[in-house]
């Protein structure tokens, strides 16, 4: 009995790149941007962070007015 012929198994997955987006404003306005999205079927709500507070003197993207929160949201793109 000749011996089962045994090919490699390759498993190569599709490239992926890394989207990013931010929401800076006010915590109603980013959630409603947020909401705009859901129903466009682009993202879940959940999939957001929550709202994080910017400082007065900002992190790297300074706050215009005060009170304004930034949510983040990263996707991976298929190449």
């Amino acid at each position: 009995m000749k011996p089962a012929l045994r090919l490699p198994l390759t498993c190569e997955l599709p490239q992926r790149r890394s989207l990013r987006h931010y929401i800076v404003g006010q915590p109603a306005d980013a959630q409603q941007a947020i909401d705009r999205l859901h129903l466009l079927h682009y993202a879940e709500r959940f999939e957001w962070t929550r709202a994080l507070d910017l400082p007065q003197n900002g992190i790297v993207i300074n706050a215009l007015y005060p009170g304004e929160v930034l949510r983040y949201l990263r996707r991976d793109v298929r190449a």
